[in-house]
């Protein structure tokens, strides 16, 4: 017999009592359970077996048997539930446990990992957000961005030191007299609906890009895309530009159909990666291996993503970087250091720790020139101070909001601390208003400069948007707070990457003003026009330091990114972005 129909059984039982020992016979157990005698001593004996109960029948007249039923109901129900879950079975599990979807919720973040179902290898994670539409050319958060490198493909890529390295386009060239830069595309290449990718798509797909708003400032120097042949794709530039092929490798210029770009209502996308999409909904999104992937097949065959809105209150097999969408102000996430954090135990800190790293971006404070009541130099001196990484953290200390974090001194680690003149004092306004958006640690370190404005008599008005609605109001120059909290990350192709994030960036454009931002802009272009991409880095320091000595912006803290997992996958390292490389995962069972 099944064990959910012994279930209903046990079921039966349970108003008797449970972890107690019951005095009774046979024939009341059967008129419990509604069944013959043969059968009720049947169904204790399969239960027993199954640890459920103890049953101790005794022989001879008047004699009472001994039962004891070793579990609570909602305690054997949790373990069938979770059995299903393993075996990926999720509308059974739910089923069990009577449609509770919190219950389910804390079900799936307890089994989450990797595990063998009918030789087949699958991943399960939980995320505390819901996912934007899946496509590469709308502004995307770091999980976006890092589940697009997932479903889509770039002409090429460029690792962690700068250098450029085949995806569809297996070979390219740049004219640095012509300003061409070409690029010769892999044979019988299609994207995950079996259509082709060939030049044409690759042209029809770079003029539509080019005609959007968003894509307007880093293409402004494109002047046509051609074909030639249909493997052959020449990108012809008004000006030098000998870093194009690393801003092309970045997650906004994935390879898709031209057409998903018109149609903005479907969940269901088109990608040309590793993995496609096999549902995207508001509980889960399904991902499962593209089998004419260009490169390596994944190792992995299919990742269910559930999305639970209910706060975390078991550990989890897998732990992902999540703390964008937690609800609470204080951050549970391991991390192998803080700054000025006194340790008792190191080794406790370290316990179970796999994968830690410190992210390549920055969280940090902008003073906002766009405004009628901007900040003065003077005041932006004083504030850049009193607003100082090490007090803020202080601060959030104190109300015990702290996350993992490294005090910052420059927007990238690798980068040398910035130094800021003196302090001298000057007067504040009475009050000043801060933005920000929707993440949990940018939420943190407001809390704890508001404490510190207050501490000086200023009042203090925090606005939330969301990500996207403060890039939108920054670009239209609606953004009327003096103070905006933000933060920017690489992606996996650092040295383009940590370029758009100086160069096609809105809200740092918008907040340091005209004058700033003109000179940003005609750095930045001379830098593309002189500097391989591989020195990208070393050439954004000096700019992205006087940015910070002028005081137009304030670094305060690197995020510790951690993953966590107790033996389920191999050899798994952390991304950028704070999830684990789910391609490469694999199982020795």
């Amino acid at each position: 017999m099944s064990d959910l129909n012994l279930l209903r059984y046990y079921t039966r039982l349970t108003p008797l009592g449970v972890g107690v020992e019951i005095k009774t016979a046979l024939v009341d157990i059967s008129e419990s359970l509604f069944t013959s005698l043969r059968h009720a001593r049947n169904l204790l004996n399969q239960m027993q077996d199954l640890g459920w109960l103890t049953w101790e029948p005794k022989a001879g007249r008047n004699k009472r048997s001994s039962l004891i039923l070793n579990l609570e109901l909602d305690v054997l129900k949790k373990q069938l539930a979770a059995e299903r879950v393993r075996a990926g079975k999720y509308e059974k599990a739910l089923n069990i446990l009577d449609n509770d979807k919190v219950e389910f919720g804390r079900l799936l973040q307890s089994t989450s990992g990797a595990s063998i179902r009918e030789g087949q290898l699958h991943i399960q994670l939980t995320y505390k957000r819901p996912f934007e539409r899946l496509v590469p050319h709308q502004l995307q958060r770091s999980s976006e961005r890092y589940l697009l490198r997932q479903i889509y493909c770039c002409l090429v890529a460029s690792g962690f030191d700068g250098h450029v390295e085949p995806q569809l386009a297996h070979h390219w060239e740049y004219d640095s007299e012509r300003y061409q830069w070409t690029f010769y595309l892999r044979p019988g290449l299609t994207f995950h609906d079996g259509s082709s990718i060939d030049s044409d798509a690759i042209v029809s797909l770079f003029a539509k890009l080019s005609s959007l708003k968003e894509y307007q400032t880093e293409l402004a120097h494109l002047e046509n895309v051609n074909s030639p042949q249909p493997l052959k794709v020449v990108f012809t530039l008004s000006e030098p530009d000998r870093g194009f092929a690393g801003l092309i490798s970045g997650v906004r210029y994935a390879i898709q159909p031209t057409s998903q770009i018109n149609s903005a209502a479907s969940y269901s996308v088109v990608g040309s990666g590793p993995f496609e999409v096999a549902e995207h909904s508001h509980e889960k999104l399904r991902l499962q291996a593209f089998e004419r992937y260009y490169a390596c097949r994944a190792l992995t065959d299919k990742v269910t993503i559930w999305l639970l809105n209910e706060p975390q209150t078991k550990p989890s097999l897998i732990e992902t970087n999540q703390l964008a969408s937690m609800n609470g102000k204080e951050c549970q996430h391991y991390v192998s250091y803080h700054v000025g954090d006194e340790r008792n135990d190191e080794n406790e800190i370290h316990r179970g720790i796999k994968h830690s790293r410190i992210e390549d971006g920055c969280m940090f404070v902008l003073f906002n020139q766009s405004t009628k009541t901007f900040l003065n130099e003077q005041q932006r001196r004083y504030l850049s101070s009193v607003l100082s990484a090490q007090n803020v953290y202080k601060e959030m200390r104190e109300q015990k909001s702290l996350f993992g974090c490294e005090i910052a001194g420059n927007l990238l680690p690798m980068w040398h601390t910035t130094l800021r003149p003196f302090r001298v004092e000057t007067a504040l306004p009475k009050s000043l208003s801060i933005a920000v958006y929707d993440y949990t640690a940018l939420k943190s370190c407001v809390y704890g400069i508001q404490a510190l404005l207050e501490k000086l008599g200023v009042s203090v008005v925090a606005n939330t948007y969301s990500y996207r609605d403060l890039a939108e109001r920054s670009a239209a120059g609606e953004l009327t707070e003096e103070l905006v909290i933000t933060n920017i990350n690489l992606d996996d192709n650092r040295h383009a990457s940590a370029f758009g994030c100086l160069f096609n960036n809105p809200t740092l454009h918008n907040s340091i003003g005209l004058l700033a931002s003109e000179w940003l802009s005609q750095s930045l272009t001379v830098l593309r026009a002189q500097t391989e991409l591989k020195d990208y880095l070393n050439a954004l320091e000096p700019i992205a330091s006087t940015l910070i000595s002028e005081c137009y912006l304030l670094p305060l803290f690197h995020h510790r990114q951690t993953l966590r997992f107790h033996g389920v996958l191999k050899d798994v390292e952390l991304t950028n972005w704070g999830w684990p490389d789910i391609r490469n995962v694999w199982s020795a069972n």
